[in-house]
């Protein structure tokens, strides 16, 4: 028997996860996620086609997937449809979104005023300006 040869069920890779503890960080990374992503349409947000196109691409190009037939062939290899991959890059786009609008709503003095949070920022925007003057 080869290693190609071995079967895994879902069951054992979920057990895995639950025995290694990943299983509940994880389960709730996806709920934040489709919560947020509900929140993110009730509020009004959507993705378009474009979008949706230009994240894909970027992911591809990240993933060193430069051809129709490696994307296929990476989704087959992963078990995944292009509809689940399709689903999962909307939500991260209506995540983002979503983070964007509560950031708009909230209370600049209430963040700013926290030591540790504006600490983050200082140094957040001085990174991006070393990068931009290290070039």
């Amino acid at each position: 028997m080869t290693k190609n040869e071995i079967e895994i069920k879902v069951a054992e890779v979920v057990d895995y996860l639950r025995i290694t503890g990943a299983f509940l960080p994880n389960l709730r990374k996806v709920v934040e996620r489709k919560v947020t992503a509900e929140a993110a349409k009730k509020s009004g947000i959507k993705v378009s086609g474009q979008e949706l196109q230009k994240i894909a691409d970027a992911f591809r190009l990240l993933n060193g997937l430069t051809t129709t037939k490696e994307t296929q062939k990476w989704l087959a290899d992963n078990g995944l449809s292009l509809e689940s991959f399709e689903e999962f890059l909307e939500t991260n786009i209506l995540v983002s979104k979503f983070k964007e609008l509560l950031e708009k709503k909230a209370s600049k003095t209430k963040y700013f005023s926290n030591p540790a949070v504006k600490t983050l920022i200082h140094d957040s925007i001085y990174q991006d300006w070393l990068a931009k003057n290290l070039e």
